[in-house]
């Protein structure tokens, strides 16, 4: 009998050891986690707005910087003046996903499908009072907006709604986005369709 509850014993302390071990490994890997996702690395894309401006034959247009205030992170600024001017600034969404903002001067039909991963349309969506084509893929969705010279794509794994939320937020002013978005009523010079995506 007295074996036995040697026995019983050593796997019992055994297995409180076991517990604890596991219970530290779970804590340490809440505090990297938790730690990972307070130090999202930060951009600042405003500052290449000039180089796009610049460069670009068309009104630059920004992501609104009051969507920090709305728990958005801009991770990435990307400005391409080489060949067609393009422009693309991603950010870390409240929901923890991922999109994109793009414009570019190239071939509409090629951003598209570059920007949509190949994404089909399947009809389009009102933001700010213009109609965006949407896009789905397998890996993405994506909102097109076709204004003259230039394409708007706001795309990534991000659900509709936050890809919405960063369109509705862009602005294009006479300074390349530090203004208000213009309001165009496609009569005058250079008007644009802000009903149907420019088709």
């Amino acid at each position: 009998m007295s074996e036995y509850s040697r026995s019983r014993a050593t796997f019992k302390n055994y297995a409180i050891s076991l517990g604890l071990i596991v219970g530290i490994v779970l804590v340490l890997a809440w505090v990297v986690s938790s730690r990972s996702g307070e130090n999202i690395p930060s951009v600042d894309y405003t500052t290449d707005a000039s180089v796009v401006r610049d460069a670009a034959d068309y009104p630059v247009t920004l992501p609104s910087t009051e969507l920090r205030e709305r728990g958005w992170t801009p991770t990435s600024s990307s400005p391409q003046v080489d060949g067609p001017v393009e422009w693309s600034v991603g950010f870390a969404t409240p929901r923890d996903s991922h999109a994109m903002f793009t414009q570019s001067d190239a071939d509409p039909d090629t951003v598209v499908a570059e920007r949509s991963g190949g994404g089909e349309r399947v009809g389009t969506v009102a933001v700010g009072g213009r109609e965006w084509e949407h896009y789905e893929s397998a890996e993405r969705s994506a909102l097109v907006l076709r204004e003259e010279g230039v394409t708007l794509v706001v795309a990534g794994p991000a659900d509709l709604d936050e890809l919405a939320q960063l369109a509705e937020s862009l602005e294009t002013g006479p300074d390349g986005g530090t203004g208000p978005a213009e309001e165009t009523d496609g009569t005058g010079e250079g008007g644009q369709d802000r009903s149907g995506g420019g088709q």
